[in-house]
């Protein structure tokens, strides 16, 4: 696979044209959120914009690594063209203005290893544009996307309170006292012997006590 062009859309997500094994053209809208990683890929080509573009911001002295904290710029973009000495690469991005409108930016179309190339970190530019299409291929084949915590939904109208169902009495019957037949003469034949057994005990205690 071979990443020719790439964008990062306004909802986060990707497009993406590269040649597959038969060379032949193709181009993928992404309907999944970027990764960081791709987001700082792209990030990383910020201080190359703003020095391709002149910028106010990019002195003479300043290294591309030096204003990839920019916050005025920003890249959403890039297009490879040509091939072999003259392979290079066109940045799209925009500058954020002090009114709050938005400046389309396009760099100019810049060679990675031409050695009449006049951009002297267009070797600093190849590499971050390999890194760019490294996450790109990332996003489209391997599923390099980003996590989006989901949240679960909730019906405003629904108590807060959860309440347990309204529950019937049971009916209680009065206890039955009446006992059957049956069972008094039961209860007085067990009084019967508890007597008889009293009584025995009784006349052993006075025998006891004549014999003294």
């Amino acid at each position: 696979m071979e990443i020719t062009k790439a964008k990062i859309t306004k909802e986060n997500t990707l497009v993406a044209t590269y040649l597959d094994a038969d060379k032949n053209t193709v181009t993928v809208e992404g309907k999944n959120l970027v990764h960081g990683d791709l987001k700082a890929a792209f990030k990383a080509l910020t201080g190359h914009m703003a020095i391709l573009c002149e910028l106010r911001e990019a002195k003479e002295e300043s290294a591309p690594h030096e204003l990839n904290d920019l916050n005025t710029v920003e890249v959403t973009g890039y297009s490879i063209g040509g091939t072999d000495e003259d392979e290079g690469v066109t940045l799209i991005g925009k500058r954020f203005l002090k009114s709050k409108k938005v400046l389309n930016l396009i760099a100019p179309f810049t060679k990675f290893a031409n050695e009449n190339e006049e951009y002297p970190y267009s070797y600093e530019l190849m590499d971050a544009i390999n890194l760019c299409g490294y996450e790109v291929e990332q996003y489209l084949t391997a599923k390099k996307w980003a996590i989006v915590q989901q949240e679960l939904p909730f019906d405003e109208d629904a108590p807060q309170d959860i309440q347990a169902d309204p529950v019937e009495e049971a009916p209680f019957s009065e206890p039955n006292t009446e006992l059957s037949e049956a069972a008094i003469e039961q209860v007085k034949e067990a009084v019967g012997k508890s007597f008889i057994q009293l009584g025995r005990k009784s006349r052993r205690n006075k025998k006891k006590e004549t014999a003294a």
